[in-house]
């Protein structure tokens, strides 16, 4: 049986491996997030004057599928490679001549090449962030590679550009806060800003309860402080003891009738049967 199962589990490595990267559904530690809003080619420019030139370092990016052949009229050599789902151009302007001097894939290469997404989580916690991660091209003996950090923001928008965070040794790192980020289904927790108006219920709400919290504790802690007084002044001055030591002895072995009373009395005042007359006594 070993043989057969070791088969089995090949086989359905080999086709995990070749199923299609469903942007749609990703999934991400057992949650699904829908990145397909973000199924286009995006572009990340950064320039640096060097004087006498301009160098433009252009990132174009999709992190759903393999970017659009570029048009005829760019030469081929200058053209992102085939397969490529994130791709580095340089380009150097001097007096508005521009000169291509570096393209390649920084991530996918070959055509079944797919990203990864990986995310740290703590229980059933829906990731906040998560990485997605592709290798890329063999240049120079180094491997290029890919690492974008989606972080869930509600209140941005799917329109908003990648932030460009570093390029050292061939590995891309991107940072992308988009709502296509956040896990489908449910709150997403503290994705979204709190409004003036949340601020001032909240406000409002921590003074009535401190209020109302401050008088229940002070009224407990006059009575503690009532009845210790009351039992120390009996016991040392009008040198009693036993059930004599309660203060106002008389009064707390009534209240509970007081009580009583008082409880029926709302109770007829409210039902409407109170009537005039004498009781039976």
């Amino acid at each position: 049986m070993r043989p057969y199962a070791a088969l089995a589990f090949l086989v359905s490595t080999l086709g995990f491996s070749a199923a299609a990267f469903d942007c749609k559904k990703a999934q991400v530690a057992g949650f699904e997030y829908d990145l397909s809003p973000l199924s286009h080619d995006i572009y990340v420019v950064h320039n640096q004057t060097t004087h006498p030139t301009i160098t433009s370092t252009k990132y174009a990016i999709n992190p759903c599928a393999p970017l659009q052949t570029e048009p005829d009229a760019v030469p081929k050599i200058d053209r992102c490679p085939d397969n490529a789902w994130v791709c580095r151009s340089v380009t150097n302007y001097k007096e508005d001549r521009p000169r291509v001097t570096e393209v390649g894939a920084v991530a996918g290469a070959a055509k079944n090449d797919q990203p990864t997404l990986q995310a740290t989580t703590s229980g059933s916690d829906k990731p906040k962030e998560f990485l997605w991660k592709m290798a890329g091209a063999q240049v120079d003996g180094a491997k290029w590679a890919t690492d974008i950090k989606f972080i869930c923001n509600a209140n941005a928008k799917n329109d908003d550009l990648p932030k460009l965070v570093n390029f050292h040794d061939g590995l891309l790192e991107l940072e992308w806060a988009v709502p296509a980020a956040c896990a489908l289904g449910g709150d997403n927790g503290g994705d979204k800003e709190k409004t003036p108006k949340d601020d001032n219920n909240n406000e409002q709400d921590k003074e009535s309860g401190g209020f109302f919290s401050t008088v229940f504790t002070l009224l407990v802690s006059g009575f503690v402080l009532y009845f210790v007084l009351g039992v120390m002044y009996r016991y040392l001055v009008v040198r009693t003891s036993g059930m004599d030591l309660i203060p106002n002895r008389a009064f707390w072995q009534e209240f509970p009738y007081l009580c009583a009373d008082f409880g029926q009395h709302v109770w007829d005042s409210v039902s409407g049967r109170r009537r005039g007359g004498y009781s039976v006594v």
